[in-house]
């Protein structure tokens, strides 16, 4: 599996808890926590990039992986049990813009590996 199939799969697999929490909880999205959630992904992403050597080391770590998915679930289960709008919120914004910027990475990638 590609790394960014991998990187997909794990986001993909945190947004269906992010949003099953929220539906089992009954927790109701805020547009505005949305696009802050969204607006920190692409910050973080960008912080990333300056520091891509050391985040890929780090992150091609299986623990880590496997640790970033338990902790992004365990929030998610965590806000949804207290019914915190803000951070279920932010968490289906990061997620979704994430897979938004992975999915524009892979096409820029394949793209230029056409030319």
């Amino acid at each position: 599996m590609t790394t960014a199939r991998r990187d997909g799969a794990l986001a993909t697999v945190a947004l269906f808890g992010a949003l099953g929490a929220a539906v089992l909880a009954d927790v109701a999205l805020s547009l505005a926590w949305l696009f802050c959630g969204a607006l920190g992904t692409v910050g973080l992403e960008a912080i990333a990039m300056r520091y891509r050597e050391a985040v890929r080391a780090l992150w091609e770590r299986p623990a880590v992986q496997a640790g970033a998915l338990a902790g992004a679930l365990a929030v998610t289960v965590l806000a949804a049990v207290a019914t915190s709008r803000i951070v279920v919120s932010l968490l289906v914004g990061g997620l979704a813009a994430y897979l938004c910027v992975l999915g524009l990475a892979s096409a820029y990638r394949r793209r230029s590996e056409w030319e």
